[in-house]
């Protein structure tokens, strides 16, 4: 099967799915549709009367996907819902994501981004923790680097960052943590290098990073996992220092910024939601740190990490329209750059994202979707890509 074949029968899979919701009176279909999502959600031990959340929920969606890199990939994603002991009203429900895949090329990932409250959120801990040996397209550095300049790559990569902060004021938390982030064993794919650039090339892009970081979030959503009202603030800063294992010295910022708004009292599901993104990377940051844009949450029209450099902007906004009681759409669109120096922006290079998407609601309690993608990237390099996958990008 080709890869342009592969994508014509994903766009008539979303098509045929699409035309069927909108027979908002078909009681079958609405009786399907409910099946389908009684299929990805488990409850898990009893009823507690200590909490708002009555029973810890884990919820699972299978992952299909096709790249000419990787072959065909399958996996499963999985969210662990709950709240501790003695949470009630006054915190938000937990989750543990969890998402495990295998390509036909023997190629593995597996990656979770959890969000725990404390009870009365006293307390956040939040975090990354994944492993994978996965291949991605390689472009170079640069807002300008070209389909043709694309290395095929595969790596050893290993992330932990964990990150506890207290409540200082109401929804907003201060402290920090660890970040240890690893690329190792890399190998080229397929390429024409010869054998003496292809060690220097694969020392380029070997690094360990670790270092400490200071964070600080405010956080209003009614929900995390698919906010309705609300606004999400972010801010990390770390520092990397050979003294601490890394193998530079250098520094990395993150400024993330959401806010979200329901379109009218009589449109009470549906939303509309804005995301403003910065990534600065200062001194000797290597080159798999440097600040990229592409893949299923920044630029989803373009490949993950199809354009990188020392400094990223990105900005988007998506309407999610629900038009059933568990079928909804979404379309969005989104800006995005990279730069060397702030005075080399320049709008011509500017890179954009457009799509609309699929979402099943498989928790209505938590307002949880499956999320099916499909996006356009455009610009004076252009891309289209397909995602498949629990929770919204933003």
């Amino acid at each position: 099967m080709t890869y342009a074949i592969y994508r014509k029968i994903k766009i008539s899979t979303i098509l045929l799915i699409g035309i069927l919701s909108l027979f908002p009176d078909s009681i079958k279909a609405q009786e399907f549709i409910e099946k389908i999502a009684n299929i990805f959600e488990f409850n898990i031990g009893k009823e507690r009367s200590d909490s708002t959340f009555r029973h810890t929920k884990l919820v699972l969606a299978p992952i299909v996907s096709f790249e000419p890199a990787t072959n065909f990939g399958f996996g499963v994603g999985a969210k662990f819902l709950f709240k501790p002991f003695g949470a009630g009203s006054d915190t938000r429900t937990s989750n543990i994501p969890i998402s495990a895949q295998y390509t036909l090329n023997n190629q593995f990932i597996a990656f979770s981004e959890y969000t725990i409250f404390f009870p009365r959120e006293s307390y956040l801990l939040k975090g990354n923790i994944g492993f994978s040996k996965f291949p991605i397209g390689y472009f170079g550095i640069g807002s300008e680097a070209a389909d043709e300049d694309q290395i095929d790559i595969s790596f050893d990569n290993f992330l932990f960052e964990p990150l506890l902060l207290k409540q200082v004021a109401p929804n907003f938390f201060i402290g920090g943590g660890w970040r240890y982030n690893t690329f190792r064993k890399l190998e080229l794919l397929e390429s024409e290098i010869e054998e003496g650039e292809e060690i220097l090339f694969r020392d380029s892009l070997t690094s360990t990073s670790s270092g400490l970081e200071i964070a600080a979030t405010f956080d209003s959503r009614d929900n995390v996992l698919n906010a309705r009202k609300g606004v999400f603030a972010e801010f990390t800063h770390g520092f990397y220092d050979e003294s601490l294992g890394s193998t530079n010295n250098f520094m990395l910022t993150k400024l993330n910024f959401r806010t979200y708004w329901t379109v009218s009292d009589r449109r009470p599901n549906d939303v509309v939601a804005v995301e403003l993104y910065t990534r600065l990377s200062w001194s000797d940051t290597p080159v798999l740190e440097l600040s990229a844009l592409g893949g299923p949450e920044l630029l989803r029209g373009f490949r993950e990490g199809r354009f990188r450099d020392r400094y990223s902007f990105f900005s988007q906004v998506e309407y999610r329209w629900q038009a059933l009681d568990r079928i909804g759409f979404v379309f969005f669109g989104g800006v995005g750059e990279v730069t060397d120096e702030l005075a080399n922006l320049s709008l011509k290079n500017v890179k954009y994202s457009v799509g609309t998407g699929l979402r099943l609601k498989i928790v209505k309690s938590e307002n949880l979707n499956i999320r099916i993608d499909y996006a356009f990237g455009l610009g004076n390099i252009r891309d289209q890509n397909f995602y498949l996958g629990i929770a919204e990008a933003f």
